[in-house]
């Protein structure tokens, strides 16, 4: 038996999402159909994160268990001749058999992409959030301050009505950079609730807009609860960048 690790890069605009969802496109259910197809025998693939529907991928990893000897570099080639063009396999390894793309994770670094001129592009469609008014970059780092550390993200968690979910999480650092036009957010931590990403990033952008102090981020922190949190930003601005397994720097 072998263990395999797929890193993955995908474009989300097509998908529910990297879960599996019978009769929907998902980035799993069509990685899984393709290496089944290759490999001729039922696939367990399990995700490092189960992003959100339209959201993308640099550095998605997941893993599946196979007896076939197919060699790793003919194995990656069947697979992206498969796949759509919008999701391709760019490094496969074989890795020992206790590793799980999910469980074994250190943390992660998700980039979020704002486009910032009164004029969207016709480049950035679906690749970023436009925002045309004018953002106060240091404002929005401030504000940042109040989400790093260990805390309830009750107020920033779409809640799961199926299952009681632990929403204390520990975000490491955040990065806000501004080069021309756009503006990135760079969030690291060990793992991150559903839309929470997303959520910290409208509440940020209403501080750059003046709309709110940066001191409102942590009052809105600290109220444990998602109707004091603005909106949801679209999925269009939101990478998962890397899973960190053996090196994560923090």
């Amino acid at each position: 038996m072998r263990n395999i690790k797929l890193t993955l890069e995908y474009l989300g605009t097509n998908y529910y999402g990297w879960q599996f969802i019978p009769g929907k496109p998902t980035v799993q259910g069509k990685v899984k159909e393709a290496l089944e197809t290759v490999l001729r025998h039922p696939v367990k693939l399990t995700g490092a994160s189960r992003t959100d529907a339209g959201v993308h991928a640099l550095g998605q990893v997941a893993n599946f268990k196979t007896e076939k000897e197919m060699e790793l570099p003919r194995l990656q080639k069947a697979l992206n001749g498969l796949l759509p063009p919008d999701i391709k396999v760019v490094e496969i390894e074989e890795v020992p058999m206790e590793f799980d793309a999910r469980r074994s994770a250190k943390g992660k670094r998700y980039r979020y992409r704002i486009f910032n001129r009164p004029v969207p592009s016709p480049f950035e469609y679906r690749r970023s959030w436009f925002v045309p008014f004018e953002l106060d970059v240091e404002a929005m780092r401030e504000a940042s301050r109040h989400l790093v550390g260990i805390h309830d993200f009750s107020s920033f968690y779409k809640k799961d009505r199926k299952k009681e979910v632990n929403t204390v999480r520990e975000v490491n650092e955040i990065q806000v950079e501004r080069n021309g036009h756009l503006i990135e957010f760079i969030f690291y931590g060990r793992s991150f609730l559903r839309h929470m990403v997303r959520v910290m990033v409208a509440t940020l952008i209403e501080v750059g807009k003046g709309e709110l102090p940066p001191s409102a981020v942590k009052e809105i922190l600290e109220a444990k609860d998602r109707s004091f949190a603005p909106y949801l930003a679209p999925p269009d601005g939101l990478y998962l960048e890397k899973v960190y397994y053996g090196d994560y720097p923090y």
